[in-house]
């Protein structure tokens, strides 16, 4: 069976040529009725202007303000150090009779345990003068409990599991050791 196609009427051919003459004429007259350099920050609204609205290469050291950018507008790098600052003052003398300073520290087993405890002893003859401690891995689901010297030589530490679903995590203490006299 065939289906016979109508033709359309004159009046309508007509009637949209009318209408997209005149949709698209006041949209060209639109356009045209914009003075050059006309829209600025006064007619934009906040946010309007977009990186994914800017043409590649739009923006150039032309077109930015002296002294408008900051440091954080910058690649690490891409700035050139300034020249050297006078010397400041000499600081605090340190503690004294130290000697021989040294960073000792040992890790857990990577594993999924719900608690970790480690604790870690300066050399023979140093003092524990400093320490902490990290976890790497599990994060944020594992949280350190407790970190502090245990006496004058042991640095320990305590991490556990804050939910169930914690992955593989180890728990690192570390302790700066010296000699004193």
């Amino acid at each position: 069976m065939r289906i016979p196609i109508r033709r359309p009427s004159p009046a309508l051919v007509i009637s949209c040529v009318a209408l997209s003459v005149a949709l698209g004429g006041t949209g060209y007259a639109t356009v045209l009725q914009v003075p050059k350099n006309s829209i600025g920050p006064a007619q934009l609204k906040t946010a309007a202007v977009t990186n994914k609205k800017i043409a590649a290469n739009a923006v150039t050291s032309a077109k930015v303000r002296n002294g408008s950018l900051v440091r954080g507008d910058f690649r690490a790098g891409s700035l050139p150090a300034g020249p050297a600052g006078p010397a400041g003052p000499a600081g605090p003398a340190g503690p004294s009779g130290l000697s021989g300073v040294e960073r000792v520290e040992t890790t857990s087993a990577n594993t999924s345990a719900t608690s970790k405890s480690v604790f870690l002893a300066c050399p023979t003859g140093k003092r524990l003068i400093g320490g902490g401690a990290r976890v790497t891995g599990g994060s944020p689901r594992v949280a350190i409990l407790t970190s502090y010297p245990d006496n004058d030589n042991i640095c320990h530490a305590r991490a556990a599991e804050t939910t169930a679903t914690a992955s593989n995590w180890t728990l690192t203490v570390y302790s700066i050791c010296a000699t004193t006299s």
